[in-house]
């Protein structure tokens, strides 16, 4: 056990000034550089050296929650994944319905439109089940989330995105509805840029069913962070695809649960 002891804390040793730099190039909004350049990364040293990224970001910054991202499976062979991944939300990424994003404080901005959750109680262990997953879920909304690569032109793999917090930019946030109210599965959107349409989705569109891509987000999340605190928000991924976050108004229309809307400059 001593040997193991000290091999994870070499491990972490070697990683911790990776994610030092990636903090410091985060907090100046410049471009990462590929972590999978500096030290090799499989999934695992992925996901530590998202945990260091996160720990440092999360002195200032309170954690809000946690997202899933890389859903379709052409996306994980292209990046050398075989199933989604998850990341951390900030506080600090949070938009009000309606509100005025400026690009210039983005690298790259691109936008999602998704469904998002409130947790009812704290999680810490795995999950089962659509109903295990309903009972723990108080809420759900319409949002869009702001993702930001940040890599520039260079060209990440799998492992670069989920230790940089899988292009965690910030997310606009509509008016919640409680969840028992709602069909889940028969959610759809419409999403217009400026009064056109780029796209039609809905929530099954992901793993068939809803309640799994919740059940995986919560677990992955669960696996990677550890526990999930009541009234944390769960993003579980783009409907539809994803876009270059041009300026205008975006707005998008969700059966069941109204609409919202963000305006880029």
């Amino acid at each position: 056990m001593g040997e193991q002891h000290s091999s994870g804390e070499a491990a972490l040793h070697e990683l911790q000034p990776i994610a030092d730099a990636l903090v410091a190039a985060y907090a100046a909004r410049s471009v990462y550089a590929l972590p999978s350049g500096a030290v090799a990364l499989d999934i695992d040293r992925a996901y530590a050296l998202q945990r260091l990224f996160v720990a440092g970001r999360a002195v200032r910054d309170p954690i809000a929650g946690f997202k899933a991202g890389i859903h379709a499976p052409a996306a994980q062979r292209a990046l050398g994944l075989e199933e989604p991944a998850c990341g951390v939300l900030f506080g600090s990424g949070h938009h009000a319905h309606g509100a005025r994003v400026e690009r210039a404080g983005y690298r790259g901005l691109v936008l999602e439109a998704e469904l998002g959750f409130r947790t009812a109680c704290a999680i810490d262990a795995p999950l089962v089940g659509p109903a295990a997953v309903r009972a723990v879920i108080a809420t759900v909304a319409p949002m869009f989330e702001l993702a930001d690569a940040g890599f520039g032109r260079a060209t990440p793999r799998g492992v670069d995105l989920i230790a940089t917090n899988l292009a965690g930019g910030g997310y606009v946030e509509g008016a919640a509805v409680a969840i028992d109210q709602v069909d889940l599965n028969t959610i759809a959107l419409a999403l217009d840029h400026d009064g056109e349409r780029r796209h039609d989705a809905r929530a099954d569109d992901l793993f068939g069913d809803h309640w799994r891509a919740l059940e995986w987000l919560i677990n992955a999340a669960v696996a990677r962070h550890g526990a999930i605190p009541a009234g944390s928000l769960l993003l579980t991924g783009s409907l539809g695809p994803a876009h270059r976050a041009e300026p205008g108004v975006w707005s998008a229309v969700y059966d069941g649960l109204g609409a919202i809307e963000v305006v880029i400059v």
